[in-house]
């Protein structure tokens, strides 16, 4: 249980008996002859005289608060060193006799840090206490169940998900962000979803196959965007990175696993909270591309002919800017209404959210409506049922401008028509002239519907202490209707007379899971043991319609059958798993751990001969904190040791892909008939299997100093073999390639994460999280060899033994030629013209010579958090850096496109400004001969979020009914530091929509 729900539950708890308690001991008083003199009727109302006479110099009283300012019950205040004490009330109060003026006071609540005050004659004391760093001894989710944190023998980071809320993320991934040590959370990109996220836990294993994790919503497996969540919804998220904690998901937990649980109703009082916010969103690292007239004087100085709408552009100064037209300030609203309670037998939570985006590209929309119930109801004393079920709308309607043409558009085209419509063609040239305007003139509908249901039935057997059973189910609908019109007034549709396409997608997938666990302590000896049978099928169809030439633009898509030619395509697609795993937990004396777990997984999309996998697991741990011989060292609060050794698998195959496949042809005859036939697209493989990955882990938990330092060290090393990768055959065989198991990779890294509570007084409390991790993926082989059997690289696919995954591979820029010269290593050359190195040193610049250029994943990624507080004051500020990123910068490719294209700023080469940055204004065959990329280290540091939030005493708010009231505000990306020129680091498309900052005001009320 987290600290602050059990800390919320005992407030209840002792608000709802207090009077009751009070009455009950005046009832002892009352009737109980062993509390009255000679067992006469005593009246606790009778006043004591000496009692009035007391020396009011030995009272002390005041009020118990937390850092939010809410009154504390229970806590209890001693006097050091004496028998002397007291608790304070519903209210937070507190009363104490017979205290001296030296005395020292303890203030003690379970879950908080303990303060000691010195009276000092004082006879009013507040006091406001702070949540421990560490709390109770946490229990985790870990997939099928729930452990102790200090049982846990694997690598789980437990994300605490109640501080992130107070940090109001625009999504789930960035909710994860920067908070454990190993994921690494990209943004790689902009759109008003906020669903251009990736995500990797201990960088790639595969080359071709996903490397995404696997994300588990309330105990099943979750398929689709995480923003089609509610992220206030979400209750705790952990993380499990190692083979250990990840093999219970066998096939499907090489790349690690996402658990996520959403939130339930407590027992107490009924609780309401709505939250709102308010965001604007302003693009920011915007390229400087050349302006009109740089634009028109860098054609003329490289001798190409301008035309008629450039020369009189040029004359009038027009410059325009295509990316201010194509982008808007962007705008956010969420709202976020919750009810949750219960009593001892039933537990509810019921949430409705609105999200209402509308993104910095313009006709970027985006809109969530979300309901969610969470019931857990007790149908008898031994049968427990519990459903979580949401309902989610999704629009998505809506073609922003074409952000590639927006960025190298002529700057001297015009955008729009004397009339103010949208130009067609911006300048004379049909190809690179398409106004980047046109796609937010297409009539477009986009509606997705969700339901999911996630539901269990658990029976906690009576006649057999610790046994239970449990049956979960879950069901995933979605569908999708896209509707998109291309009119006469878009560049496509003008040419087909008009353009409809629609698609029709439906998604289903359910899963059932026996679950079969048991639990028993005897002496010093605990296990935890839990068997596993489930089947799980997916499926999903579409049908889509496409047609073209209609007899006017009125009817839009709802036309298809008036269309000259229209075109229906459809497809099924169905895939299904069956699995049985055991896992068993061992504990002995809080001292030693050990967990074991092997997994078999069946998967349909395999070959008849690898349709089925086992997946073993094995893990120690050693709490050495809990050894006699530390008993004295009071500075170690935890110190443990971990080991685990798993087998993983990735399961990354569609469905049909071990079976070959036939395509279709319509081919014209001599005599002009068109014959319909097919040809063998694919090449079927019966043994194609998982990608299997093997992996040994060693950590170190650790908390010092009254637990005011705590984190881990970890340190793997994993081998993934039988990677799916495509090997080239001849063409005889009816296709160029075949995917099979072969090659393999290695990943070593080491992570690092550490929490501080570097300054707790006086209500002030300073903490960080800071966390660094690296992690190095090489290549081994990739299944090709030479004549005498050696494996080698596969250059075509930039794949090199004993490098990184993602690489570049190129020419290596020298510098630039300042003098024209003869003879040199490639031919005679111009001055201004770029210098290759001769990397082989054979006197030839030639292919030979292409070397790897750094690697495009990061080698460190790392983040920190600092927590300033302050009675009702909160200051959070997250920075985040990523290091070892080489990148190729397409905004700074010489193409040879005679200047049709705007490009980036740069200043070129020429004999009066000799530089070696960038070659002379000419065409690219003349000063980039072999057509090299320009590479740039993409490492950048980020100042990514900033919030500031005040919760208002409860004194103020009582009197209105509210339990809480908290006001916020939050900026993200106000700034970042790196050498990288062009759109962003973190984007891998240079040409998207451009990065963000915002500015949030949000408010959180409890009634």
């Amino acid at each position: 249980m987290k600290l602050k729900n059990l800390k919320g539950s005992l407030f209840l708890e002792l608000k709802r008996n207090f009077v009751i308690i009070q009455i009950t001991i005046a009832c002892l008083f009352l009737f109980s002859p062993q509390l009255s003199a000679k067992g006469e009727f005593f009246s606790p109302f009778a006043v004591d005289v000496e009692l009035m006479q007391q020396d009011q110099a030995q009272l002390v009283r005041g009020t118990v608060t937390d850092q939010n300012g809410e009154p504390v019950p229970g806590v209890t205040v001693t006097v050091q060193g004496t028998t002397k004490g007291t608790i304070t009330d519903s209210n937070g109060n507190y009363e104490l006799t017979g205290v001296s003026e030296n005395a020292t006071l303890l203030y003690s609540f379970i879950g908080m840090e303990t303060q000691e005050l010195m009276r000092d004659g004082r006879r009013v004391i507040n006091v406001v206490l702070s949540e421990s760093i560490i709390g109770l001894d946490e229990v985790v989710v870990v997939g099928y169940g729930t452990q102790k944190k200090s049982d846990i023998t694997g690598s789980v980071v437990s994300i605490d998900t109640e501080a992130l809320e107070k940090s109001p993320r625009v999504s789930i991934e960035q909710m994860m962000q920067g908070v454990a040590a190993g994921l690494n959370i990209t943004v790689d990109g902009t759109n008003a979803e906020s669903s251009s996220n990736t995500m990797l836990i201990r960088g790639q294993n595969s080359i071709t196959a996903s490397n995404n994790p696997l994300i588990i919503l309330d105990g099943i497996p979750y398929a689709g965007n995480l923003s089609e969540l509610n992220p206030k919804d979400i209750g705790s998220i952990e993380v499990l990175k190692d083979a250990s904690s990840a093999a219970i998901y066998g096939a499907r937990g090489a790349n690690g696993v996402i658990l996520i649980t959403t939130k339930m109703g407590k027992s107490g009082q009924l609780k309401v909270n709505y939250e709102g916010s308010y965001a604007i969103d302003q693009i920011v690292n915007v390229p400087d591309m050349m302006d009109g007239a740089t634009f028109y004087e860098t054609k003329v100085d490289r001798g190409v002919a301008t035309t008629a709408i450039e020369d009189e552009g040029y004359s009038s100064g027009r410059s325009t800017d295509w990316i201010d037209l194509v982008t808007q300030t962007g705008e956010r609203q969420k709202h976020n209404l919750s009810f949750s309670g219960g009593n001892d037998m039933t537990k509810f939570y019921l949430s409705f959210s609105l999200d209402d985006t509308k993104g910095v590209a313009v006709n970027d929309e985006f809109k969530r409506y979300t309901l969610r119930l969470n019931l857990e109801q007790e149908l008898l004393p031994w049968i427990t049922f519990n459903t979580n079920t949401q309902y989610g709308y999704y629009d998505r309607s809506g073609n922003d401008g074409d952000f590639g043409d927006a960025f190298q558009m002529n700057p001297l085209g015009i955008p729009y028509n004397e009339d103010g419509s949208i130009r067609m063609l911006t300048w004379e040239d049909d190809v690179y002239g398409q106004n980047p305007l046109l796609p937010t003139l297409n009539i477009d509908s986009d509606i997705t519907r969700r339901f999911i249901s996630n539901n269990s039935l658990t029976f906690d057997f009576p006649f057999a202490k610790g046994l239970s059973y449990k049956l979960n189910t879950g069901y995933d609908y979605r569908s999708r209707l896209q509707q998109t019109y291309y009119g006469r007034n878009t560049y496509s549709g003008l040419s087909d007379n008009g353009r409809a396409v629609t698609e029709n997608g439906y998604n289903e997938d359910w899963i059932i899971e026996n679950i079969l666990s048991y639990t028993h302590d005897f002496g010093k000896h605990s296990i935890f043991l839990t068997g596993l049978y489930s089947a799980q099928s997916e499926w999903n169809e579409d049908h889509n319609i496409s047609a073209q030439g209609f007899p006017n633009d009125v009817m839009y898509f709802y036309q298809n059958s008036k269309g000259s030619l229209v075109e229906p395509s459809d497809s099924y697609r169905k895939q299904t798993h069956l699995s049985q795993m055991f896992r068993g937990n061992y504990v002995y004396d809080d001292r030693y751990l050990a967990t074991f777990t092997v997994r078999r997984d069946g998967y349909s999309a395999f070959g008849e001969n690898s349709k089925f996998g086992i997946f073993p697991s094995f893990a120690l741990g050693w709490n050495v904190a809990n050894e006699q011989f530390m008993y004295n060292i009071d500075k170690i609060d935890v110190l443990k040791l971990r080991a685990s050794y798993g087998v993983n698998g990735n399961e990354a195959v569609a469905p049909y892909s071990t079976l070959p496949t036939l395509s279709s042809r319509n081919i014209v005859d001599a005599n002009d008939q068109t014959l319909f036939g097919f040809y063998p697209s694919r090449l079927g493989d019966p043994t194609l299997g998982w990608e299997t990955t093997t992996s040994f882990n060693a950590g170190l938990d650790f908390a010092l100093f009254n637990n005011r330092l705590r984190g881990s060290v970890d340190s793997y090393w994993s081998t993934t073999t039988d990677l799916l990768l495509n090997k080239s055959i001849s063409d005889v065989n009816g296709a160029g390639s075949i995917t099979q198991n072969i090659g393999e990779t290695s990943n070593n890294g080491i992570e690092f994460q550490v929490t501080s509570v570097n300054v707790n007084r006086s209500g002030f409390m300073w903490t960080t999280n800071f966390n660094i991790s690296h992690f190095d993926t090489k290549i081994v082989h990739v299944g090709l060899t030479d004549d005498e059997g050696n494996y080698i690289d596969d250059i075509n696919s930039r794949w090199f033994i004993g490098e990184p995954v993602n690489v570049n591979y190129d020419y290596v820029f020298d510098g630039i030629y300042q003098e024209d010269q003869a003879d040199t290593p490639q031919g005679d050359v111009e001055a201004g013209e770029i210098r290759y190195l001769d990397a082989n040193g054979d006197g030839l610049v030639s292919a030979d010579d292409r070397r790897v250029i750094g690697r495009r994943i990061p080698d460190f990624v790392t983040s920190m958090t600092n927590t300033f507080s302050y009675k009702g004051w909160s200051l959070s500020v997250f920075l985040n850096a990523v290091s070892g990123i080489t990148k190729r910068n397409e905004l700074l490719t010489t193409y040879d496109t005679d200047l049709r294209l705007n490009r980036y700023n740069v200043e070129f080469w020429t004999p009066e400004n000799k530089s070696n940055e960038y070659p002379a204004n000419k065409g690219e065959s003349k000063i980039n001969k072999f057509g090299m990329e320009f590479y740039k280290s993409a490492d950048f540091i980020r100042l990514q979020d900033i919030t500031l939030s005040y919760t208002v005493p409860s004194e103020f708010i009582n009197k209105y009914k509210l339990s809480n009231l908290r006001l916020f505000v939050n900026a993200k990306n106000l700034a970042t530091w790196t050498s990288w020129v062009g759109l962003d680091p973190e984007f891998s498309d240079q040409t998207a929509v451009p990065q963000t900052s915002s500015v949030l005001f949000g408010v959180n009320l409890g009634f």
